[in-house]
C-alpha cells in the first residue's frame, strides 16, 4: 500500500533477525529469560545495524523491542532489567499491537494434536497481559485482531496515514 499508493520506498523485516541468533535461541530451547533478553538484544543490534544502511522511507518491523519486555518480562518479572538492556535501541515512531485472545491465536497457527494448549495458554496468556500494558506505558495502538482481515488492514492503514503521511 504505501509503495503503491504513495510512493514511498518500504523496507519490512522481523524480529529474530539473524539466522544465526535464530538457530541459537532455536537450541538453547526457550528456557532461560535473562538468556534469551541478551540473545534478543543481540539480534536487535544487529537488525538496527542493517536496518541503518538501507534506503527506505518506512521500515516496518514485525516485533521489536516491546516484545522483549512482554514475552521475557512476563516469563522473568524482571521487566526493569529488561527495559534497561533495550534502552539505547531506536524508539518506533508507531507502534501497533495486533491484539487477539490466546484461545483464538493458538487456534489458528497451531495444527498439531500433540501441542499442549494449557501450558502455553498461562504463559502466552501473562505476555498478552504484559503487551497490553506496554500498550498503555508507550502509547501503542491496539487493533483488534479477532475481525476480519481487511478490517485489520484499514486500521492500520488509518494509523499511518495519520501519524507518518
Amino acid at each position: 500500500y504505501l509503495t503503491l499508493k504513495k510512493g514511498l520506498r518500504v523496507i519490512v523485516t522481523r524480529e529474530p533477525f539473524s539466522e544465526e541468533i535464530i538457530n541459537l535461541i532455536e537450541k538453547l530451547g526457550w528456557k532461560d529469560p535473562i538468556t534469551l533478553t541478551l540473545l534478543f538484544a543481540a539480534d536487535r543490534a544487529i537488525h538496527i545495524n542493517w536496518l541503518s544502511k538501507q534506503d527506505a522511507d518506512v521500515f516496518i518491523l514485525d516485533r521489536y523491542y516491546f516484545s522483549s519486555i512482554a514475552y521475557q518480562g512476563a516469563l522473568s518479572g524482571d521487566e526493569d532489567w529488561i527495559k534497561v538492556v533495550n534502552s539505547k535501541f531506536p524508539k518506533p515512531d508507531i507502534g501497533i499491537l495486533l491484539d487477539l485472545p490466546v484461545e483464538i491465536a493458538l487456534s489458528r497457527i497451531i495444527k498439531n494434536d500433540k501441542f499442549n494448549f494449557n501450558e502455553k495458554i498461562s504463559s502466552l496468556s501473562k505476555v498478552r497481559e504484559k503487551y497490553l500494558e506496554l500498550a498503555k506505558e508507550y502509547g501503542l495502538y491496539v487493533i483488534d485482531a479477532t475481525r476480519e482481515k481487511e478490517k485489520i488492514l484499514q486500521d492500520v492503514i488509518h494509523i499511518i496515514e495519520n501519524h507518518l503521511l
